[in-house]
C-alpha cells in the first residue's frame, strides 16, 4: 500500500497558520516580546497581507509550495493594501515589508538547508532601512 494514501495532509490555510505562530514565537524569542500574529491582533492588518505585529517590519509569511510565487507580486501586494487601508501618517507605511518563505521539507531530507526559509525584501527597502555594520568585513 502506498504510504502517501496513509500521510495525513495539511491544507494551506493550516500550514499558513502554523508558519505565523511560530515566526511570531521566534520573533518574541530574539527580543520583540510583543509581537503577535495579525489574525489575533487585527483584522485590518490581517487583510493587509501584514502576518504580524508589534515588530519594526511588516511581515507577510508564506509556507509551503508556493508554486509560480512572484515575490515581487506579493511586496507589492502588501505595500498597495497599506497605502489603501492606512493613513500615510501611520506607523505600519514607515516599516520595512519582508516576505518571509519557509519551503517545505522536502522527502528524503533529514533536516531543513539553510536556504529553506528565506526573506525576501525590496533593495529600496534595504538601503532605506538597514546601515552596514562598519564592523563586518
Amino acid at each position: 500500500m502506498n504510504n502517501e494514501k496513509n500521510k495525513p495532509k495539511i491544507n494551506n490555510k493550516r500550514k499558513g497558520n502554523n508558519a505565523e505562530r511560530e515566526y511570531a514565537k521566534r520573533f518574541r524569542e530574539a527580543g520583540f516580546e510583543n509581537c503577535i500574529t495579525s489574525r489575533f491582533g487585527s483584522k485590518l492588518y490581517d487583510n493587509s497581507g501584514i502576518d504580524l505585529m508589534n515588530i519594526p517590519f511588516n511581515v507577510q509569511i508564506k509556507a509551503g509550495i508556493q508554486k509560480g510565487i512572484n515575490y515581487s507580486k506579493e511586496l507589492q501586494y502588501v505595500k498597495d493594501q497599506i497605502s489603501h487601508n492606512f493613513d500615510l501618517s501611520d506607523e505600519v507605511n514607515n516599516k520595512p515589508i519582508l516576505l518571509i518563505h519557509k519551503k517545505p521539507k522536502l522527502e528524503g531530507k533529514r533536516n531543513r538547508g539553510e536556504f529553506d526559509e528565506l526573506i525576501i525584501m525590496s533593495v529600496t527597502d534595504f538601503f532605506k532601512y538597514f546601515v552596514v555594520n562598519p564592523n563586518l568585513n
